[in-house]
């Protein structure tokens, strides 16, 4: 009788699915959810009792939430009004629950996986990226001291053979040598490079008709320009 009573006042109550939703017609003139939520007017039009929600009339307005956001009060009536299950469908909304959660953990396991292999693929590629670029930057630092050694070298041959000390007693050059160390930056300058060197000459010598050698150190100052040759903008004689 009390169980036939309480039904009258909630209204219809049917099952669906299994008994996982119960759908009855619980009015309140207000409800205070325990997140503080405070609505008016409102409707329990139906709660899942799988999924731990109840569908809300909220004047004209549907809404869920879940039922342990109702009143305590609230969610002992919903318990008092879910329709007891046989044991066979007890065992089938396990099984179905059961079977959610392991899909759920597949899909999360997929995602993870997928996640992970693009993380991967994605490390990768700019690792090649890098090293392509690098590679790339190396090459082109190669070129670059390679015309500035080359332009070094053109410079300081003809310089002592041709430039060097016009008034001395030095004839024509018959011998000469260099050497020369690596291109350093200058800093401070995009693109100059500081090269130092030693030629080692021998000559013709005018006033005493014979042969001399001598060592000049050197050091210059080379502008190096994109799609340009490199220029000598500076030779000092030590």
């Amino acid at each position: 009788m009390i169980r036939r009573a309480l039904l009258a006042l909630a209204g219809l109550v049917t099952l669906e699915a299994g008994a996982a939703v119960v759908v009855l017609r619980l009015p309140y003139p207000e409800l205070r959810l325990k997140d503080g939520t405070v609505l008016n007017e409102v409707t329990i039009q139906s709660f899942n009792t799988t999924a731990g929600t109840a569908t809300l009339r909220v004047k004209n307005d549907l809404m869920s939430v879940q039922t342990t956001l109702l009143p305590d009060a609230v969610q002992a009536r919903l318990k008092e009004l879910t329709p007891a299950l046989s044991k066979e469908a007890q065992e089938a909304e396990k099984a179905r629950d059961e079977a959610g959660r392991k899909r759920g953990e597949e899909l999360a396991d997929r995602h993870q996986k997928q996640v992970e292999e693009e993380a991967k693929a994605n490390r990768e590629a700019s690792r090649a990226l890098n090293l392509k670029t690098a590679e790339q930057q190396l090459t082109h630092e190669d070129r670059t001291l390679d015309e500035v050694i080359r332009v070094a070298e053109e410079q300081a041959r003809r310089y002592f053979k041709y430039e060097d000390a016009p008034f001395s007693n030095i004839g024509a050059v018959t011998g000469a040598d260099l050497y020369l160390e690596d291109p350093e930056p200058v800093p401070g300058w995009t693109g100059r490079y500081r090269v130092r060197g030693t030629a080692y000459r021998q000559y013709l010598n005018n006033q005493a008709s014979g042969y001399g050698r001598d060592t000049r150190e050197f050091e210059m100052l080379i502008q190096t320009y994109d799609r340009k040759k490199p220029k000598v903008v500076d030779l000092t004689v030590k």
